[in-house]
């Protein structure tokens, strides 16, 4: 469990699942701010600086004003009650927090 603790019981996502990953980024963020790139990358864009993607083999970049993530993610987890998502890479060296912005 991710430090905070997930409210909702959390969902843990494969990320190389489209279509588990699409749903719940649509849920987090609203379908009109998903999108599907040409290479099957999924974008779920909240501002020019603030987004994420995940690309078709599982690798998750991540932004917000003052910080970026890029990483390969072992498992993508939705808290949807707290509005974050989190992202464990493989080696379980890093691991990331994405905070939905006010809507």
């Amino acid at each position: 469990m991710v430090p905070g603790g997930i409210t909702d019981g959390g969902t843990t996502v494969d990320p190389t699942d489209r279509e588990a990953l699409r749903r719940h980024l649509e849920q987090f963020a609203g379908e009109d701010r998903v999108t599907e790139s040409p290479d099957g990358t999924l974008v779920t864009e909240f501002s020019q600086s603030t987004y994420v993607s995940v690309d078709p083999e599982g690798h998750v970049e991540g932004g917000m004003p003052l910080h970026l993530f890029e990483g390969p993610a072992e498992t993508i987890e939705f808290d949807h009650d707290s509005g974050e998502i989190y992202v464990s890479t493989d080696d379980e060296a890093a691991s990331y927090t994405f905070r939905r912005p006010s809507r």
